[in-house]
């Protein structure tokens, strides 16, 4: 059996080699009776064996621990303290240094069961204790970094459930310290609900360490109700030994502003579909996956067909509204993962991706097609248009992006030509027939400072008289290689070019000036007409002067006339109002063109003020076959005379046409009966040959 003595001697041996600091107090005055190397290694080297601890530590910061002490010593109860702050001297004359303790006082029992004394012993934990204190600080300073920053910081402490979310952060979302609470699931509440399960996808990856980080933008319902974007970062910050995720901290900033910016710059303002820089990007994107993978793609070119005519009539904010409403039925005819983008204006285009035959091309646009056929409501009035679509593929047709969109709009030009509300495929032949259309446009915006166009002119014949008192003007274009061209050969590219405008204004001009000419050689005014584009009334159009003009030739009233389509009087306009009233306040009369083949009414006809009505030579050439045709324009005679207007036919050509016409009641005729369009030396001539008769 080991003594007394030997026990102390073992337990001091055990003290001296155990980790940390110990020593012995004895009695009430705490006399040192042991200390190990431990707890001189943390107060320093001076004698203590056998002093007070009130003698060996004469320092007033260490007054509370020796308070304890004496607590511990009256009531035998234990203490323990976890990084205590205590201020050390390690010499007599040393300044205090700063130690942070995890430390206990222990009662050692005596023979009456009172205290002998006490056992102090523990760790100094200063180096954890700063190193906590620097985390802390760094943390601190990169919340106030981030807060300065506008981004609000999050933590999540995982094990409870515990989510905070700095003032920053809740004023982004106009939210108030209470008025969310303190678990996550209080703020997942608040997510979008299509947004839910990518949320919650992306952050699980994070948590079971599949991916290091968190990046993710969602929608989130700030206190005003509103979706709000918001742009979330986020990394585990602490795991356990065993790499269970233990707290999750990032920051979340309002990106709701950059999204808008960033929609503007990728998406139409008005349809909402995907503009040219965006749907360039994802054509050449396609194209290139297309290359990776085999599969072919599909590009569609659309265009509305009448629907400048549709926008001049109704006005812009109608021409607005039905663009819109065709840009959702396009969208609603293609998959989610088909593009579908509106370039400018009236056209559209449409991306098909891993097609598995042309035939699903076909199939889609049939479908665009029939959906742009239903009747537009636009404001209480229902209007219909079409389309027109080009289609090409890749890579059957083309090595790249730029082919793709030269063969989708040759397509497209194609299926308007053969009728419109029609698809066609590109063919290689398209490609000579644009380029053969891009040189004649190439040349046309020559003719006129070449003098290659002529105006020739078709006498118009007075019924009831049998002479000559009008004429109408023809445009004609004399083609250097393809010889005398008819305005149906370029009409069509001086429309969509712009040109339109400055030969229409040539072409009153040379018209104004003969029938000055002619009114001089006759003695009474001879009237010249002249055919007015569609185009020229739109909106947007500059109105020529010509009133200015017809006031420098010092031309008589009515001495020109201007003959327009049907189609402008098919509904109400401003601009061709505006367009009309300014012909009749310059002195110029009106006729209808080609009147009875088109949707117009004698109704709309007075109510523009129209003078003349030109029957539809159709009429006439059907006239001596059996039909209603010579029935319909006898009663385009009688009820235009009723309404104070006078007639003209067209088409002319045998005596028998003449003479019933002159019976119907009908004004006036042209045709190759009487002549054929005349250049003006050739008109001066017949003019002066009906002065000899």
């Amino acid at each position: 059996m080991p003594t007394d003595g030997s026990l102390v001697t073992l337990a001091h041996r055990l003290f001296q080699i155990a980790p940390g600091f110990a020593c012995i107090l004895r009695g009430a005055d705490h006399v040192f009776e042991f200390a190990n190397d431990g707890f001189y290694d943390l107060v320093g080297q001076r004698p203590l064996i056998g002093k007070p601890v009130r003698v060996a530590f004469p320092h007033p910061e260490l007054e509370e621990l020796i308070r304890l002490l004496d607590q511990v010593y009256r009531t035998r109860r234990p203490y323990a303290g976890r990084a205590v702050q205590l201020l050390v001297r390690r010499g007599p004359d040393a300044p205090p240094e700063e130690r942070f303790l995890d430390l206990s006082y222990l009662p050692i029992p005596g023979p009456d069961d009172d205290a002998a004394g006490i056992l102090a012993q523990g760790y100094e934990v200063t180096e954890l204790v700063r190193a906590q204190q620097a985390l802390h600080a760094s943390e601190q300073r990169l919340h106030l970094a981030l807060e300065a920053a506008g981004e609000g910081v999050w933590d999540w402490n995982i094990a409870d459930g515990r989510f905070s979310f700095s003032e920053r952060g809740r004023d982004m979302l106009g939210y108030g310290p209470g008025d969310i609470g303190a678990r996550l699931e209080d703020w997942v509440a608040i997510t979008h609900p299509d947004d839910m399960q990518r949320l919650q996808d992306e952050t699980m990856a994070c948590v079971r360490g599949r991916v290091p980080t968190v990046l993710l933008e969602y929608r989130v319902r700030n206190r005003q109700g509103d979706w709000q974007w918001i742009l979330a970062r986020g990394a585990v910050v602490e795991r356990s030994p065993e790499g269970r995720a233990l707290r999750m901290m990032g920051t979340t900033v309002d990106i709701s502003g950059e999204l808008e910016t960033l929609h503007r710059a990728n998406f139409d303002t008005l349809t909402g579909l995907a503009n040219r820089a965006l749907f360039r990007e994802q054509l050449e994107h396609e194209v290139e996956l297309s290359r990776r993978n085999g599969r072919p793609l599909a590009l569609f070119f659309i265009d509305l067909d009448r629907f400048k005519e549709i926008n001049d009539l109704f006005g812009h904010d109608a021409g607005d509204a039905l663009l819109c409403e065709a840009a959702e039925r396009i969208r609603d005819c293609v998959r989610k993962s088909d593009m579908a983008a509106r370039l400018s204006g009236d056209e559209f285009t449409v991306i098909l991706t891993e097609l598995d035959s042309a035939t699903h091309a076909s199939g889609v646009a049939q479908k665009i097609l029939h959906a742009l056929a239903r009747p537009f409501d636009l404001d209480g009035k229902e209007v219909s248009i079409s389309g027109s679509i080009g289609i090409t593929l890749f890579p059957a047709d083309a090595a790249g992006t730029g082919d793709l969109l030269r063969n989708a709009d040759q397509a497209m030009y194609a299926a308007k030509k053969a009728g419109r509300n029609q698809f066609r495929f590109f063919t290689p032949a398209m490609q000579e027939d644009a380029t053969r259309r891009l040189a004649l446009l190439r040349e046309l915006r020559e003719a006129l400072p070449k003098r290659q166009l002529q105006v020739v002119f078709q006498p118009i014949v007075e019924l009831a008289g049998g002479r000559i008192v009008k004429a109408e003007a023809l445009l004609r274009w004399q083609h250097p290689e393809r010889g005398l061209l008819r305005p149906a050969a370029f009409m069509a590219q001086a429309e969509e070019s712009g040109l339109i405008s400055e030969i229409g204004h040539w072409v009153f001009s040379e018209a104004a000036a003969w029938a000055r000419r002619w009114t001089e050689q006759t003695g009474a005014t001879f009237q010249v007409s002249i055919n007015r584009s569609p185009v020229e009334f739109a909106a947007h159009a500059q109105a020529p002067d010509w009133e200015a003009l017809l006031r420098d030739l010092g031309l008589a009233w009515h001495s020109l006339s201007v003959d327009i389509t049907e189609a402008l009087l098919l509904k109400p306009s401003l601009a061709v109002e505006n367009g009309l009233l300014q012909l009749r306040q310059s002195g110029i009369q009106v006729s209808i063109d080609g009147f009875g083949s088109g949707y117009s009414s004698l109704a709309s006809v007075k109510k523009y003020d129209v003078d003349f009505l030109k029957i539809d030579q159709s009429f006439v050439r059907e006239a001596d076959t059996p039909g209603n045709a010579r029935t319909i324009a006898e009663t385009i005679v009688l009820m235009a005379h009723k309404l104070g207007l006078r007639v003209v036919a067209e088409g002319v050509e045998t005596a028998q046409q003449r003479d019933w016409l002159r019976a119907a009641g009908c004004d006036y005729a042209q045709g190759y009966l009487f002549s054929e369009p005349l250049p003006p030396e050739g008109f001066s001539a017949l003019l002066a040959a009906q002065g000899r008769a």
